[in-house]
């Protein structure tokens, strides 16, 4: 049963797991008014039909009506036992008995085996509709059904129920552009206002680390081009007496020989 809203947003659904007609009337209508029973049955069968949660229950609830069937049958065996004994003719006890099992309790036990079986194949699709939703970001309802291969009615229906049961949260069914839309939080300021300084921050470590860089570059080419350009010891000749003298860079001292004056040469 869907309850439907209309909002600026889209169309909201909002879930209900309770069947279209209870199955306590059905089991009632088949007890007391066999025909009607079916036709009821019948009735929810279409109702549901685009429901994969509900025709899980539909085995289950079937199964359930054929035990109960099958307990009620109980007393006319019992009838038919005390029939045979007094007759002799056990072979109507028994062929009543073999009805009962084949057409009551057989296909219980089968219905009943079967809803479980349906069960952990729908969670099965609800947790593939999840990594599709999630994981994937895919949320056109139409690509979710052909990855499914199920009809797009029934993919509503079961995101509306996942909806329903917390599997996404803020979201909802759009019936016109038939998505499903998940509704993410604006960052407030404050937290737009952290995000800025943080990256601010990061950006500013970085160009403090470039800089640190190129300053050692520098440091080191303009400490070797120093290296380079010192000028070396030399020997000068003396103009008085012609020896040669060892003078270092910017030195000045008279010959040992004759006394005269000696430079270290500003250039050549």
């Amino acid at each position: 049963m869907l309850m439907i809203e209309s909002g600026e947003e889209g169309t909201r659904l909002d879930f209900d797991d309770r069947p279209a007609i209870k199955g306590e009337w059905i089991l009632l209508a088949f007890l007391l008014f066999f025909p009607l029973g079916l036709i009821l049955a019948a009735i929810r069968l279409r109702k549901h039909r685009d429901l994969s949660y509900q025709k899980v229950l539909e085995w289950k609830n079937a199964a359930v009506t054929l035990f109960i069937l099958f307990g009620f049958s109980t007393l006319p065996l019992l009838r038919t036992l005390a029939f045979a004994i007094q007759e002799e003719r056990f072979w109507v006890f028994y062929v009543s008995l073999f009805a009962v099992i084949l057409f009551l309790l057989l296909p219980g036990l089968f219905m009943l085996w079967k809803s479980g079986q349906k069960r952990e194949q729908l969670f099965t699709l609800y947790d593939h509709y999840r990594h599709i939703v999630a994981t994937e970001g895919i949320t056109s309802i139409q690509t979710i059904a052909e990855m499914t291969k199920q009809r797009p009615t029934v993919v509503a229906n079961d995101l509306r129920r996942l909806i329903y049961l917390g599997a996404f949260q803020d979201a909802f069914v759009d019936m016109h552009s038939m998505t499903i839309v998940i509704n993410r939080p604006a960052m407030d300021l404050s937290s737009r206002r952290t995000a800025a300084v943080e990256e601010l921050e990061g950006l500013t470590k970085e160009l403090k680390g470039a800089y640190k860089e190129l300053l050692n570059e520098y440091m080191k080419t303009t400490s070797s081009s120093k290296t380079a350009e010192k000028p070396l010891p030399k020997k000068v000749e003396c103009p008085g007496c012609g020896s040669s003298t060892l003078l270092q860079p910017g030195e000045s001292k008279a010959c040992p020989y004759c006394d005269s004056p000696l430079t270290y040469p500003k250039s050549g």
